[in-house]
């Protein structure tokens, strides 16, 4: 006799089709939900990406306003400014309350250089402008006197304003070549 019965053989083909078909629904659902979730993630990625605004890509270094010589009344200012976001960047103005701040560019032309005002500058993704002596800089009339910083407000094309702190740098110390004593923080 035959130790197989049909009904046993049939009824085992069965359990063992329909596991095989729950594991690959149960393998399928879950490849699925990862690239939903994936898809998720992206998508919830590009949703933060565009709530951040550009300033949070931007990175100021070294701002400092070199302090004229006594009985001057026009002083220098530099820095660099880092774009570490996807987007450019245009910054169109530089401001504070009671001075007259502008930006300039020193440009050579014929046998000398002279001085041409900035209505904006644009850093792209990943880039930085710098601003310093013999390039770009920001020409500022009439400090004040007996302070460490001052307080200069970036303004840019797409209505954002980024606050910032620029230190006053003692004529002595910047023609000796020294620069922000906070540097590097």
């Amino acid at each position: 006799m035959n130790p197989i019965n049909p009904s046993h053989y049939a009824l085992t083909n069965a359990l063992s089709f329909s596991t095989i078909r729950i594991l690959l629904t149960a393998v399928l659902i879950t490849g699925c939900s990862a690239g939903m979730k994936q898809d998720n993630a992206d998508e919830i990625g590009a949703d933060l990406t565009a709530q951040m605004s550009a300033l949070d890509a931007l990175h100021l270094v070294n701002p400092r306003i070199n302090i004229p010589a006594p009985g001057q009344t026009i002083a220098a200012g530099y820095f660099t400014l880092m774009n570490h976001g996807f987007e450019s960047v245009t910054l169109t103005r530089i401001s504070a309350p009671d001075l007259d701040v502008q930006m300039h560019s020193t440009v050579v032309e014929g046998a000398g250089t002279t001085m041409r005002p900035l209505t904006s500058v644009t850093i792209a993704a990943d880039e930085q402008t710098v601003f310093q002596p013999g390039g770009k800089h920001l020409m500022i009339r009439d400090l004040p006197t007996g302070v460490e910083n001052l307080t200069l407000d970036m303004e840019f094309a797409d209505g954002a304003t980024l606050q910032t702190t620029f230190a006053l740098i003692p004529m002595q110390q910047w023609m000796q070549g020294g620069q922000n004593p906070h540097q590097g923080h």
